[in-house]
């Protein structure tokens, strides 16, 4: 329990590791030693975030800095009750309410802006330990692996090396599909932006497809930034973006995810819907992420068990 959040990180780092191992396969099938297939594929992953951060902050920062210079402007038009936004002011106060909460909550509204800050610098710190563990499994995992199956008796090691390829299949299966799936929310919200003419419709996009990751709240966060931002181009085109976002959230989870992950991790609705609610109830968010590839996990396992339970040479 006492290192519970250290394991969490280690398995996410298998899972990683999982997910990029067709890659390391297809530069060692070339000739490249696995140290050095290793250390290529991590650099493409590298170069991929880098022109992922410009396309996303390269566009923020210039939209920030044009608010920044709007924001007097836009203050006072507020309180005023004029403008875009002036009806939040007229209809419901909004200027006074937030004066009292600042009055009232001052504080520890400044508490909790510490604890943010906090809890970011620890995410931060979390993904680069995820990042090291993640190569340093690349690196050893093979060793690690071949080293519990030299415990298993010579009759079934066999068995237990499929065992393994099979759950690596399944894991890399499901990161796969996610990423489609992320890729399509982004590429639907991109249109969407666009057709609605909200500014920055791209970044937007790649934000959408950034939080589709997440199962459960990701998809909520995403549609939140997204009403913000098409907020400001008024009421009518917010309820546009917001509502075409929520029919293909639906269209997403009823549909789309069961018919991507039945055929890249070989699950069943029933069984990817219960996977990710026991996920969750067990590990919130991260345990809702790791939920499919842990049920297609268990089901190769389960698979050559029974497969060994009656003779079979292996699972079909």
């Amino acid at each position: 329990m006492a290192v519970r959040s250290v394991l969490v990180q280690l398995v996410v780092a298998i899972v990683l590791a999982m997910a990029l191992e067709p890659v390391v396969k297809v530069f060692e099938r070339r000739g490249v030693r696995r140290g050095a297939a290793v250390g290529i594929t991590f650099g493409f992953v590298a170069v991929a975030l880098v022109a992922f951060a410009y396309l996303l902050f390269q566009p923020l920062v210039t939209q920030l800095e044009g608010f920044a210079n709007d924001l007097p402007r836009l203050l006072r038009e507020l309180t005023q009750g004029n403008g875009r936004l002036g009806f939040l002011e007229t209809r419901y106060h909004l200027i006074e309410r937030g004066r009292e909460a600042v009055r009232q909550h001052g504080f520890a509204g400044a508490t909790g802006t510490l604890g943010f800050v906090a809890n970011v610098v620890q995410t931060g710190g979390a993904i680069i330990f995820i990042a090291f563990l993640t190569l340093f499994v690349q690196l050893g995992g093979r060793q690690w692996f071949d080293g519990l199956v030299g415990f298993v008796p010579g009759a079934h090691r066999d068995r237990v090396r499929r065992m393994g390829s099979g759950v690596s299949r399944a894991v890399g299966g499901y990161v796969t599909g996610n990423l489609l799936i992320s890729v399509i929310a982004g590429t639907v919200a991109t249109v969407v932006l666009l057709a609605t003419h909200v500014p920055y419709p791209v970044p937007l996009g790649l934000v959408v497809a950034v939080f589709d990751l997440l199962p459960l709240v990701g998809a909520t966060i995403a549609t939140v930034i997204v009403g913000s931002v098409a907020l400001t181009q008024g009421i009518t085109t917010a309820a546009i973006v917001v509502g075409a976002m929520i029919v293909y959230q639906q269209i997403e989870n009823n549909t789309l995810q069961p018919l991507v992950y039945h055929h890249t991790v070989q699950l069943s609705a029933l069984a990817i819907s219960f996977s990710v609610a026991a996920g969750a109830q067990l590990g919130g968010v991260v345990g809702a992420l790791l939920g499919i590839p842990a049920a297609g996990a268990l089901k190769v396992v389960f698979a050559e068990l029974a497969a060994w339970r009656h003779g079979e040479p292996e699972a079909t």
